[in-house]
């Protein structure tokens, strides 16, 4: 089993495909002005119905374009940001 990997990036360099240090997975992800709007479920690779469920009722997260948005590499990722040049790492508390 691979190590989790968390790290920050500003706001400004998310992208689909991402996930959060809390476990969502990104979906979607919009900029207006000084903003960042971030579309986030709850993945369920081991309930077919449940995460088909989570995808239709996703969440959404607003962010200062410049903010730091704590991100992870989990095993089933597929977008990997930690080696992003603006990345920073992340301690969890």
């Amino acid at each position: 089993m691979t190590d989790v990997v968390f790290y920050a990036l500003p706001a400004q360099y998310l992208q689909p495909g991402l996930s959060t240090d809390d476990g969502q997975d990104v979906l979607e992800v919009s900029a207006d002005g000084g903003f960042v709007s971030v579309v986030v479920y709850t993945p369920r690779p081991d309930d077919p119905e449940l995460d088909s469920y989570n995808r239709s009722v996703p969440e959404s997260r607003i962010y200062d374009r410049n903010r730091l948005v704590g991100l992870a590499v989990y095993g089933d990722t597929r977008i990997d940001l930690s080696r992003h040049a603006e990345s920073q790492d992340l301690v969890l508390r």
